[in-house]
């Protein structure tokens, strides 16, 4: 039909813009908050799995001021925050058992105003140690106008000055209060969370109009000799554990340095120190909790920077292979193949780009899946969806057109049978065809004005036709004031020579009714009936389609109904007879008689042909 192809071309064209609006999807990805949380749900989870995996360096130990802490060393030095002297006794200690280095996640931005004793013994101790780091932080200033120009600092480690800063640049950096600038070994501490608001990053350093402000673990892994990752910031390779890595609470490390036990456990160690403790809201949303201890994150990044690790994703990666999926489907879904077999083919691609996304976290890659696998379920929906309203519609429209020529009976079956436009596909098949013409037509549409004609033949056309679907048959056509009807497609009909016999003799019964009802003089029929092999299905040009037989069995059943003149009213070849009584069994004696009429020649066969009148068994 072709509608088919009008479906096909709407088919393709819908199922295009899907693709289109889901390729620019797929590419906002990146930029979407809605879509990042959507894969970052997975690469999370895939983040947590590897980090437990993932053994933390032996050389990373923290000391951590809990909630235990705060509340044993209260009875003891009093409320947090505590003395600097605590501080600075722990460092001396610490020195002595050989640590490497010892970093402070803890502000000493404000100076203790009642024991300004202690911030000098502190500031003491950092002049006597090289190798002791405190945290800064880079504020958002509502009037970056008024901040201090980086050139202003001190000389300070954590800042840097490339050769396009901008000599104006200006910023506000937290600073200590204690101690000298020569004496401070400073980085940055500043939280930066992606888009979602959880941290999966820690800044190697922020760019501020030229200058470098490095933060706090890049500058103690430069001073220990690791090599900085390239790029502004480290996507941390997290640490499992509860706790990530070695810790001690602070309170237990205070009571040795209070008794002066010596604890070789701190030789040749990196000792961060920092608090976990709820109240001091230091807990920070990350990849491995909702609440995780800022502190183990720079211990984290530490790890990271000195082993050279790092987890590794690209957002425009899912782009490359999410459009490489799209487009693979779109070509499946826009071909001829089954659409079970593809809606298969997409969930083992699926399963294959989940099982990639499990064997590349292992390499500490990330690959997002969530944004593609949508996509594909989109694209996989709209393309099922298009191709149900495509054959729906298509077998809407063969239902329509099986309705002009099948008993409506005969079309709820196909319909039930499920049809589509293969149930008009050309096939080869044996069926009975029934030519049927009128005796007389002339003259009577001589002796009648046209429009008498015609709605005497519509009448009589409609019983004829009620007779032919009474016996399962199929109209092929009109011809002028002919029938063309034909038995054993588009449904199968073993009993279909039987069946287009019986059509026959009903259909002269009907005729004798019709005649006597109309009063007409002169008005009869002619039927001749052929079984044989022919291709059934449609058949036409782009405008169109028609669903018919052709064949030499056709043309002889036309023959035949031209032999009827002056013969009988009803003739059925040797083939047909054959068929009647193959068919009917044991039952043929009881069907039909045949009555032979001779043989005769007809135009197109060398072999003359043996007629028969068939008539009801009284």
């Amino acid at each position: 039909m072709n509608h088919a192809g009008q479906h096909s071309r709407l088919q393709r064209f819908g199922l295009g813009s899907v693709l289109l609006l889901i390729l620019l999807l797929l590419s906002l990805a990146p930029f979407s908050t809605v879509l990042q949380r959507l894969d970052f749900l997975w690469l999370d989870a895939l983040t947590r799995l590897r980090a437990q995996q993932q053994s933390p360096d032996p050389d990373l130990i923290v000391i951590d001021i809990d909630d235990y802490s705060l509340t044993a060393m209260a009875e003891q030095i009093g409320a947090w925050p505590w003395p600097r002297a605590t501080h600075a006794g722990l460092i001396e200690w610490l020195n002595e058992q050989g640590a490497r280095a010892i970093v402070f996640d803890i502000w000493f931005s404000e100076p203790d105003k009642f024991r300004p004793e202690m911030d000098q013994y502190f500031a003491e101790v950092l002049a006597a140690h090289d190798n002791v780091y405190l945290p800064t932080l880079l504020q958002n200033s509502l009037t970056p106008e008024r901040d201090r120009l980086l050139r202003s600092y001190p000389a300070l480690n954590a800042i840097e000055r490339t050769a396009t800063a901008n000599p104006d640049a200006r910023a506000q950096l937290i600073l200590p209060t204690i101690a000298t600038p020569e004496h401070w070994r400073l980085g940055l501490i500043n939280f930066s969370p992606d888009g979602d608001g959880v941290a999966r990053h820690y800044d190697i350093y922020q760019e501020l109009s030229g200058w470098r402000v490095f933060s706090l673990p890049a500058v103690v892994a430069r001073d220990l000799g690791y090599a900085l990752p390239a790029g502004n910031r480290l996507r941390l390779d997290w640490r499992g554990g509860r706790p990530p890595y070695p810790t001690h609470a602070y309170v237990d490390v205070f009571a040795k340095v209070m008794n002066g036990e010596a604890d070789a456990r701190f030789r040749d160690k990196v000792v961060f120190i920092g608090s976990t403790a709820s109240g001091n809201h230091d807990l920070r949303p990350t990849a491995l909790s909702a609440q995780f201890p800022a502190l183990y994150m720079l211990v984290n990044a530490v790890d990271n920077i000195k082993h050279g690790q790092a987890l590794h994703y690209q957002p425009w990666w899912q782009l490359v292979y999410g459009a490489v999926l799209l487009l693979w489907l779109y070509w499946r879904s826009s071909s001829k193949a089954a659409f079970s077999s593809t809606v298969l083919q997409t969930v083992t691609v699926a399963a294959l780009l989940v099982a990639a996304s499990f064997t590349a976290i292992r390499l500490g890659v990330l690959v997002a899946v969530v944004t593609p696998l949508l996509g594909l379920l989109l694209l996989l929906a709209a393309a099922g969806l298009l191709r149900y309203l495509r054959e729906r519609d298509a077998r809407a429209e063969a239902l329509d057109l099986f309705g002009r020529f099948l008993d409506p009976n005969v079309v709820e079956q196909l319909a039930r049978d499920g049809l589509t436009d293969q149930s008009l596909a050309a096939r080869d098949c044996e069926i009975t065809v029934l030519f049927s013409d009128i005796r007389g037509f002339t003259t009577l549409s001589e002796q009648h004005p046209a429009p008498v004609i015609m709605a005497l033949l519509n009448d009589y056309f409609s019983q004829q036709v009620a007779r032919i679907f009474q016996h399962h048959g199929t109209l092929d056509k009109f011809i002028g004031d002919a029938i063309m009807a034909f038995w054993g497609a588009p449904l199968d009909d073993p009993q279909h020579a039987r069946h287009a016999v019986a059509a026959a003799l009903d259909m002269c019964e009907e005729l004798e009714r019709f005649v006597a009802a109309k009063g007409l003089q002169g008005f009869d029929i002619g039927i001749g009936i052929h079984t044989g092999p022919a291709v059934v299905g449609m058949l036409g040009s782009a405008q169109r389609y028609e669903y018919t037989a052709i064949g030499d069995t056709v043309n002889l059943a036309s023959r035949m109904e031209g032999l009827t003149k002056g013969i009988a009213r009803v003739l059925v070849s040797e083939a047909t007879r054959q068929a009647c009584l193959a068919q009917a069994g044991a039952d043929a004696s009881e069907a039909f008689d045949f009555i032979p009429r001779g043989e005769y020649k007809v135009k197109g066969r060398n072999e003359p042909v043996t007629v028969y009148e068939p008539r009801r068994k009284p």
